[in-house]
Parts: structure tokens; sequence; C-alpha cells
């Protein structure tokens, strides 16, 4: 049985993901998602057969279902796409700890526990794709945790995909620019906008199907659109100070925080 399995598929870019691939002749396609109804909103979107699990992956136990139904089942995962996560904008004294802690473990430790328990049942000629963000590539003040998080999915993707290649699996590293899911609702950590300015904000359907044609052609990086790439562009040219800078002035933060100090 050839399947593919995407986490995040309840919504966004995981949702974007997992409709995309419909037809493209699995057997099956497994979503994951903590949003049970979404998953069985997901569902019914689609003519390949859908299998949902509601998990939450900061937690091991949500893991059992999984694992127990890829040892019984035994299927080729040629596919497996990873969207789940979430982020948190403001000070670092706004965001509770808690939630910073979570970020590092459904973005960084979730992924990870995810890839390498489905890596097993990847055949030769699968692909993985990994959801990072255009943040990877900076330190990004007031998103400090969800662009370190991003930083550590962009490494772990391209040594990962170094590591994979005798076994002819590939791994696309998508680093999205701002782009028009609810990300944004649930990433306010305050009742005030922290990020006020938005060069772009790109369809999701875009990026995801921009992703999906990288990944077909093996390549390390998925960058859609001519802003997100030049945004990469700079932060290798610019010294990480005159980048700050760049960053600090477009969302006027002296205003909003450096009075406040």
């Amino acid at each position: 049985m050839k399947i593919a399995i995407v986490t995040g598929a309840s919504s966004g870019i995981g949702k974007q993901f997992t409709l995309q691939i419909d037809g493209y002749g699995f057997d099956e396609i497994w979503g994951i998602a903590l949003d049970e109804q979404g998953l069985l909103e997901t569902q019914k979107e689609l003519k390949t057969k859908f299998v949902p699990f509601p998990m939450d992956l900061t937690k091991n136990e949500s893991f059992e279902a999984l694992v127990e139904k890829l040892k019984n089942e035994k299927p080729e995962v040629e596919l497996l796409i990873n969207c789940s996560g979430f982020g948190k904008f403001g000070r670092y004294d706004e965001i509770p700890l808690e939630q910073s802690c979570n970020m590092i473990d459904l973005n960084c430790k979730g992924t990870v526990k995810m890839t390498e328990l489905v890596l097993p049942y990847i055949p030769r000629g699968g692909r993985i794709i990994e959801i990072s963000s255009i943040s990877s590539f900076a330190p990004i003040p007031y998103v400090n945790v969800y662009a370190a998080t991003k930083a550590f999915l962009k490494s772990y993707s391209v040594s990962l995909g170094e590591e994979l290649k005798p076994r002819g699996i590939s791994v696309t590293c998508v680093c999205p620019y701002w782009t028009k899911t609810q990300f944004f609702k649930r990433a306010k950590a305050t009742e005030n906008d922290v990020i006020t300015y938005y060069q772009v904000m790109y369809d999701p359907k875009k990026v995801v199907s921009y992703a999906l044609k990288c990944a077909k052609k093996r390549k390390r990086f998925s960058l859609y659109g001519t802003t997100t790439k030049f945004m990469a562009f700079l932060t290798r040219i610019l010294p990480t100070g005159m980048f700050l800078a760049i960053w600090n002035k477009q969302q006027n933060f002296k205003k909003k925080y450096w009075k406040k100090n």
C-alpha cells in the first residue's frame, strides 16, 4: 500500500498540501493534527481514502496509534509532509514560558520524532517535505523562539537530506514568506499587533504548488516568490546588525517597546 502522511492536515498550509496531493495516486492519505474536527472537514474534500489521526505531537503517548498502524500495515510512505507547528509574536516577557517551550516541543521535537518514526517505511525514491520559514535565515527579534525553531528545521532538513542520499530519499525544506493562513490570528501574544508591516502576503495554494514541484525535482529548498528569494539573499550578504536594524525599523519596534524599558 502506497500512502502519503501529512501533519497539520486540518488547516493552513498542511490542509492545502493534503488537498493538492489528492489524485496523486496514493492508496491512502494519513492526516495528522490536534484538531479532530478540522481533519474531518479536510476528509470531506478528498477523493482519496483519508485516515485521520487526531494527535498532539508534543506528547509521546499520542504516537502510539500511529506506530501501531505502521507496524501492522507496513505501508510504503512515498511522501511525508511535516506541517505541524505554531508561532507566537511578542517580546520575550509577553509570551508565557509554557508557550515558548511548546513551540520547541511541537516545531522541533514533534517534527524530528514524526520523521524518524516514519523513515523505516519510506522506500527508495520517497520524498520528505519539511516546513520551515523565511525566518529561519536570520535572527528575528520579537519572533525569537519561533524563528529559532525554524532555523533548527532548516539545518535538520539539509543535514538529513545528505544522510538519506544513499537511500534515494530526498528532503525538501520549504521556507515560505508571509502566507495567508490562520497562523497570524493564533500568533498574537498580546491584544496589540506586534508585527504590523507585511511587505507581501502570499497565496498558500501557490506556495504549496511550488513546494510540490520543488520536491518532485528533489530540490533542497523551496522559496516561493521574488520577495522570499530576495530576503534569503539579503540575509547572506548583509551583516547581522544591519539586517536587524532594517527589521526593527520596518516594524517600528523602538516606538512599541524601547520606551517601555
